[in-house]
């Protein structure tokens, strides 16, 4: 069974998620370059919990991006290949969005309340990524042109 092509808001789905992976593989490089930069070499060797904290904090990012990265990917394979599942990878990949967001913030604040700095000036894109994923697993759900494109 053929579906429709890709067309109507399923372009701007795939523009999202084209600038998402962009957007990741900047924040990847950019939080790999601040590790590196970091005194990363005193891990083993320091008693400083902070550096150790820090490092761990890294560490949770870079992976969690690494890992939203490949799903990222496999969802955009999904997409191209109009398979019926991709509504479910689609919503699943901002569910793991949120949820990484959520520990981010939290990781973040805690290092901010162990250094006393102000937590207020953490970056989220958690009500963007919630409102998006309220919006486009209405329409991947109940939309009839993903129904009509993603048949496979």
């Amino acid at each position: 069974m053929k579906g429709k092509p890709i067309g109507g808001w399923l372009w701007v789905i795939m523009v999202i998620l084209l600038g998402s992976a962009i957007q990741l593989i900047i924040s990847i490089l950019t939080t790999l370059n601040e590790f590196l930069a970091d005194d990363w070499q005193m891990f083993f060797q320091t008693n400083d919990n902070l550096l150790k904290i820090r490092i761990y904090i890294y560490a949770y990012l870079i992976i969690s991006m690494l890992i939203g990265l490949g799903i990222l990917v496999w969802s955009l394979i999904i997409f191209f290949q109009k398979k019926k599942k991709f509504p479910t990878v689609f919503i699943g990949l901002l569910g793991y969005f949120i949820l990484t967001e959520v520990l981010r913030i939290y990781f973040l604040d805690y290092y901010a309340n162990l250094t006393d700095q102000d937590a207020s000036n953490i970056e989220s894109s958690l009500a963007k990524t919630g409102i998006m994923a309220i919006i486009t697993g209405l329409y991947l759900n109940k939309g009839r042109r993903p129904n009509q494109t993603f048949v496979r």
